[in-house]
C-alpha cells in the first residue's frame, strides 16, 4: 500500500549506496529481511534498532543524519505513533517509510500522523516487506 506521500526534499545523496538508513522494528527477522533487501539494492550504510528508544539513541549519536528511516508501528514500550512524536522532536528531516502488519485503517492513520509531523513520507508497505514494494518507494528519492 502506497499512500499519503509528500514531496521529497531537494538535498539528496549522490546514490542509493550513499544513503544512511535506519531500520526500526522489534522483530529481528524483519530487521534482517529489510537489511538484506536494501543491501540487494546497493545500500551499504544500514543501521538497525530493535526499539523506538534505541533508534532515538542512534539518531542522537549518529555523526551524519539518517536520510531514510523505515519503521514498524507495532512495537512494545514505544509504538510507532509515540516514536513519530519523539522523532519529530529530534528535528529528523530524512524520508520515512512505514512498515507494518497492521490493518489498512491503522496504516492510513499512521500516514496522516507522519504528514502532520511534517515528515517526508515516501509511503507505507505491509509486512512481510517485499523487494518490489520497497524499491518503488525508495525510487522516489532518485
Amino acid at each position: 500500500m502506497n499512500s499519503n506521500t509528500a514531496p521529497v526534499p531537494a538535498a539528496r545523496p549522490q546514490s542509493r549506496r550513499a544513503l544512511k538508513v535506519l531500520l526500526v522494528d522489534d522483530d529481528s527477522f524483519q530487521l534482517e529481511l529489510m537489511s538484506e533487501i536494501l543491501r540487494g539494492m546497493g545500500m551499504v550504510d544500514i543501521t538497525t534498532a530493535s526499539s523506538g528508544a534505541l533508534a532515538l539513541q542512534k539518531i542522537a549519536g549518529k555523526s551524519g543524519a539518517f536520510e531514510l528511516l523505515l519503521m514498524d508501528l507495532h512495537m512494545p514500550e514505544m509504538d510507532g505513533f509515540q516514536f513519530m512524536e519523539a522523532l519529530a522532536k529530534t528535528g529528523f528531516c530524512g524520508a520515512l517509510i512505514i512498515v507494518s502488519g497492521q490493518d489498512e485503517d491503522v496504516m492510513k492513520a499512521a500516514s496522516m500522523v507522519a504528514q502532520l509531523r511534517r515528515f517526508t513520507l515516501l509511503g507505507s508497505v505491509p509486512k512481510p516487506v517485499g523487494h518490489a514494494a520497497l524499491s518503488q518507494l525508495i525510487s522516489r528519492l532518485a
